[in-house]
């Protein structure tokens, strides 16, 4: 731990600049990752522009867990920053993202500031290190590549992963023809 009220980390996706700010501003991707393994987004309201809200209820055992917050930055493709309230914890921080290109992907970097205590911090960075795993196992089903998960049914894609892979379809298709001359 570097400071108990930062919380950093660096993280490579295999997805390019645009795709990984849609995986964290798009609700229908967002709810596809988003918590630690066990939980599941069953609310995922998102207005993204600077002083627009969002809310999530990750659920867990039928047990509700509620965060919201306010945008404060979008800079499509680079940067988002938000504030992050979980009331249950008493933790009011601020995140911030920026995805800059790297390689054939993304690295995508990750900043949390407001811990109220060293074991927030301590539950906060496991939460995103299994959300993030769990983001990693996206883009590789997406990729057509399968889960890392030995325990994940093998599969034919559920409707949402359907979804998910028409929704990567269009953007790459919006981002070549944008390209095109």
């Amino acid at each position: 731990m570097t400071h108990p009220n930062l919380l950093a980390l660096d993280r490579h996706l295999d997805a390019t600049p645009g795709f990984a700010f849609a995986l964290w501003s798009n609700p229908s991707l967002l709810a596809a990752w988003w918590g630690p393994e066990g939980h599941h987004l069953t609310t995922c309201e998102a207005d993204l522009r600077p002083g627009g809200t969002w809310r999530f209820n990750m659920e867990k055992d039928g047990q509700p867990h509620w965060i919201h917050g306010t945008y404060h930055e979008v800079l499509p493709d680079q940067r988002l920053m938000f504030s992050y309230r979980f009331p249950e914890f008493g933790v009011q921080s601020v995140i911030s993202l920026t995805f800059t290109p790297e390689g054939q992907g993304t690295c995508m970097h990750f900043l949390q500031t407001g811990f109220p205590d060293e074991e927030n911090w301590r539950g906060h960075q496991g939460g995103w290190l299994s959300s993030f795993a769990i983001l990693d196992d996206l883009l590789l089903k997406l990729h057509g590549i399968g889960s890392v998960y030995p325990t994940l049914p093998p599969a034919k894609p559920s409707t949402v992963a359907q979804d998910l892979m028409e929704a990567r379809r269009r953007h790459d298709a919006e981002q070549t023809a944008q390209v095109a001359p």
